[in-house]
């Protein structure tokens, strides 16, 4: 794959940007539960990402990225807001946003851009496009689900699955965890992975010569359960040499305590944790090749010299870790997620730098909106990280948030967690620079009394900032922001899981 390098960045920019009011067009790649450090350029031990290496080297990697909530609806929204869930109003899957919340793409649509989704969105209603004007997803999402990779699989293969695996590769069929291993049944060119890409190179070719700026939203499930991928990532990584942590000496113990659903979230098998974690590995390696595709066709298309690429995940996955699996807490393995920059704007000199200051992912808009030269609108609560980027802003927050079943705030080298989002709980402190495990909780050490006093005097500060939604001016509010309450009040009540309820006090 040709490499962009510094040089050619500048000179394609110098030529490509000749007048302040060319926008730059922006592809926006979201993967879906990727922890911050499986990747190469992390100095991860095992995962080969050299797309992603790439990027790093020639953009700026955030080291220290974390989720405002982890979980899948919660986390898109926010990046899409600017706002944190409790203020939108997306605090748990399937669960609608509050009336009147408006999302990236219909901003920068507002403001002349061509949009595009090829993958998952995961918004709810389902039905609505979210402000794009092309949508292709993964599922049955959007106003045109007979372009979808459902839709695609069932008339290729007749198949009414998204999943099918060859029959016997799956080791544990009755596990609610270890089902999720499998080889997939179809040729690779009809995985998901690889469709999303198609369909993103073909947005690509339709913008050709074309003088209004795009953004594209590739957005992958993987690596994602399930465990399902085609070969060769089916058997690229060994399971037998596989990086894990040791589980707790009770795991199998906490584990039967849970109840069944539950219990998919938790581990205590040691040879299940090395094949499903290389089946995940294998995942990120097809996604990081796939996303080289797409870099390479920007290449080809002249267009990468003035397009912005950002890279991240919604939240990440704990992998083993305290014996468990997925996302939905707050440990580092679930809240901090990748985020690789590559911004014409940005010197070249920036270039292959890494940024270790605490970000959110409520940053990403009003990044990208700097970036495109429109105004970031009031009621937004991030706050743009191109100065950061450039190495200018001395006087960056360097602390985050975030709220599920219980609460977090990251303040510098400090972590603090509140399991009863009101303070009245079980709280945890860590150490992140001394403790990047967080296996040492020091909330019941007396000289860290006013530390915690503080973090939740930060936390009730934060839940109480709720800004109005944010307003356009010119912009007539659209159809997703409009919902019945009826609608709404039933959407919540049957959402899979509530998850802004609190864990019972213990």
């Amino acid at each position: 794959m040709p490499q962009l390098s510094r040089r050619a960045l500048l000179a394609g920019l110098a030529g490509s940007l000749p007048a302040t009011t060319a926008r730059p067009n922006i592809l926006f790649v979201m993967v879906d539960e990727m922890r911050w450090d499986a990747l190469g350029c992390a100095n991860h031990p095992v995962v080969r990402t050299p797309t992603l290496d790439r990027l790093a080297r020639e953009g700026v990697r955030f080291s220290s990225a974390y989720t405002v909530s982890p979980v899948c609806s919660p986390a898109r929204a926010s990046a899409f807001t600017g706002r944190y869930a409790h203020v939108h109003g997306v605090t748990g899957n399937g669960i609608p946003a509050h009336n009147g919340e408006i999302f990236l793409p219909s901003i920068v649509k507002h403001y002349g851009y061509h949009t595009a989704i090829a993958g998952k969105l995961h918004y709810t209603p389902a039905r609505f496009d979210y402000g794009f004007d092309q949508f292709w997803s993964f599922s049955a999402e959007g106003p045109t689900p007979d372009l979808g990779y459902n839709a695609y699989l069932k008339k290729k293969h007749g198949s009414p699955g998204k999943w099918p695996i060859v029959p016997g590769t799956c080791p544990w069929p009755d596990d609610p965890l270890g089902r999720d291993v499998g080889l997939f049944k179809h040729p690779r060119e009809d995985f998901e992975t690889e469709w999303i890409t198609a369909r993103s190179i073909e947005y690509l070719r339709s913008r050709k010569d074309q003088p209004q700026p795009w953004f594209l939203f590739t957005s992958f499930l993987k690596p994602h359960s399930p465990s399902v991928e085609p070969e060769p990532f089916f058997s690229m990584y060994d399971p037998k040499v596989m990086p894990i942590p040791k589980l707790p000496p009770n795991a199998r113990e906490m584990r039967a305590a849970q109840r069944d659903r539950a219990r998919r979230h938790w581990v205590d098998d040691e040879r299940m944790m090395r094949v499903m974690s290389a089946l995940y590995y294998g995942a990120i390696t097809h996604v990081d090749e796939q996303v080289g595709r797409v870099l390479t066709e920007l290449d080809k298309l002249g267009m990468a010299a003035n397009t912005l690429v950002l890279f991240t995940a919604d939240h990440g996955n704990m992998l083993g870790d305290r014996g468990r699996w997925f996302k939905g807490i707050q440990y580092e393995g679930s809240a901090r997620v990748p985020l690789l920059w590559r911004d014409p704007r940005v010197s070249p000199e920036n270039s292959g730098g890494v940024v270790e200051k605490v970000v959110e992912n409520t940053d990403l808009l009003p990044s990208i909106l700097e970036t495109a030269g429109i105004p970031a609108p009031a009621g937004v609560q991030g706050r743009s990280l191109l100065n950061l980027a450039r190495g200018k802003d001395p006087n960056w927050k360097d602390r985050c948030y975030s709220q599920l079943r219980s609460a977090m705030v990251v303040d510098g080298r400090w972590k603090f967690i509140d399991n009863s989002l009101d303070c009245t709980g079980t709280r945890e402190l860590y150490d992140l620079k001394n403790d990047p495990k967080e296996e040492r909780d020091l909330a019941a050490d007396p000289k860290n009394r006013d530390r915690l006093e503080q973090c939740c005097r930060q936390l009730t500060a934060w839940r109480a900032d709720r800004p109005a939604p944010i307003r356009i001016a010119g912009m007539a509010t659209p159809a997703y922001a409009q919902i019945p309450e009826t609608e709404r009040r039933e959407a919540i009540r049957s959402a899979p899981d509530n998850l802004e309820r609190p864990r019972r006090k213990r």
